[in-house]
């Protein structure tokens, strides 16, 4: 009798056992319910309370072990949850118009647009906005005399000024940026603003400034970007602000369409742009510079895996009313040829080729000259640059630019005009730590006035940055 009991109560014991093994496996296969099927367990024990001491007991400690568990499995899942969610939701906000990187190498590039898949993103209903920019401390020592501290303007150089030197700290290159976007019709909106601290005079503290502001929905952009003329992807990253001296750097107002042509990495766009002018007012006359037309734009691009290249066309209405006359009219023209290949893994090179007439203002020179009393002719350009970048490892790149710019000899212009200018960069940049990088550059720049004197400027600044996330 007592071996019956005794062996029942063993049987009962393993059947017990093996029965929760059986239940726990099948809440871990089951995860999202385990509350529930924990939950029925419960109700079904409270219909028909457990009587016999070994199965209350196995039930006891089994309970006690999934309360122990539940709690962070649970919290887990649900931060699984949230995490793709959150993928998910920014995804839907990328676009490859604005997000693709072909023929860039993103490591400290300041002319890319920020990331949009991670960092500050604020998710609202149906919309997102990223926060984006960078603080840049930038530590200047000049050698030489030069008039622009802030930036390394080689137009700016004196000639034949007394030998001095210079000092300065600033922060003027910092910037802010907002990148909203939406969806109509499954077509991502976008809305991007950014300024940095460039306004104001040279050697201030600096004020806000608009950089970028405008708007994009499938191939059409209006407000104030890069213009059509320019080709951002193919500039070399300078710790200066200035850069080469032949980069169409300029920004400004616009109305654009950019068409794909198939998938063959070619595309087409035509704008019409803000048409600002700077004149050399002849000795003698009193007015001011016109612009009754806007400047039309067009380049052709064609985007590879490690090489692009564009080739941008502007035609333009120079425009100059002396006071009480009627205003006087002429056209100019430019055009721009601009690339970067990626020659070795780690290797990229940068090229540029600019001319035409009456286009210097699209790179801080005059369009029209003053020959005479009462004369004036628009003013002949020609530039160009080379460029390369290295990646020698994951936190350690180097820029290397030489860029020259050159204006035709116009016979009656003064003789203090500019001729021709040049710039070299190079650079080391450290990444220490994810969004943080330090940095030095060497800078070398000449200015030839049109009587051929000339003067040169040296410059050594260092940087350090942090990335907003």
């Amino acid at each position: 009798m007592s071996f019956n009991v005794i062996a029942r109560t063993t049987f009962e014991l393993a059947f017990g056992r093996w029965l929760f093994l059986l239940i726990g496996a099948g809440l871990l296969v089951s995860p999202l319910n385990a509350e529930d099927s924990l939950a029925s367990l419960l109700r079904l024990a409270e219909q028909d309370p457990i009587e016999d001491p070994v199965w209350l007991t196995q039930f006891t400690e089994f309970s006690e072990s999934l309360d122990a568990i539940e709690s962070p499995v649970t919290e887990v899942l649900q931060e699984l949850d949230e995490g793709s969610l959150q993928r998910s939701v920014r995804q839907s906000f990328t676009s490859e118009s604005f997000d693709r990187s072909r023929g860039e190498q993103q490591q400290n590039n300041f002319t890319a647009f920020p990331d949009f898949d991670r960092g500050i993103v604020v998710f609202g209903e149906e919309a997102a906005l990223k926060i984006g920019g960078f603080v840049k401390a930038d530590f200047i020592s000049d050698f030489d005399p030069i008039d622009s501290v802030d930036s390394f303007d080689t137009s700016e150089i004196p000639v034949g000024a007394a030998d001095r030197k210079n000092a300065r700290f600033h922060a003027r290159s910092s910037r802010l940026s907002f990148d909203t976007r939406w969806k109509v019709q499954q077509e991502v909106v976008r809305a991007f603003v950014e300024a940095d601290f460039f306004g104001g005079e040279d050697g201030s503290n600096g004020s806000l400034r608009l950089r970028h502001a405008y708007g994009t929905m499938g191939y059409f952009t209006a407000g104030q970007t890069w213009t059509t003329f320019t080709h951002p992807s193919a500039v070399p990253q300078t710790l200066d602000f200035e850069g080469a001296v032949s980069n169409v750097n300029r920004r400004q107002g616009l109305v654009r369409l950019d068409l794909p042509l198939g998938d063959s990495g070619w595309s087409w766009a035509i704008s019409l742009e803000d048409p600002r002018i700077e004149i050399d007012i002849p000795i003698g006359i009193t007015g001011e510079g016109r612009t009754e037309t806007p400047d039309v734009i067009t380049h052709v691009k064609l985007e590879r895996d490690r090489s692009d290249f564009q080739a941008a066309f502007v035609i333009r209405e120079l425009g100059f009313q002396p006071v009480g006359d009627p205003v006087l009219t002429d056209t100019a023209w430019g055009l721009n040829f601009t690339g970067s290949a990626k020659f070795l893994e780690d290797t990229r090179v940068y090229s540029q080729i600019t001319f035409g007439e009456g286009i210097g203002s699209y790179r801080g020179s005059p369009d029209v000259v003053s020959t005479g009393p009462n004369t004036a002719e628009i003013l002949p350009m020609f530039g160009w640059m080379i460029g390369l970048k290295h990646v020698w490892n994951d936190r350690l790149t180097s820029n290397l630019t030489y860029s020259e710019l050159t204006l035709d000899p116009i016979a009656g212009q003064a003789g203090t005009n500019l001729r021709s200018t040049n710039y070299l960069a190079v650079n080391l940049i450290h990444n220490p730590i994810d969004r943080v990088f330090i940095g030095i550059e060497y800078l070398y720049g000449i200015r030839e006035n049109q009587n051929s004197d000339q003067a040169d400027a040296t410059r050594l600044q260092m940087t350090f940055g942090f990335y907003l996330p």
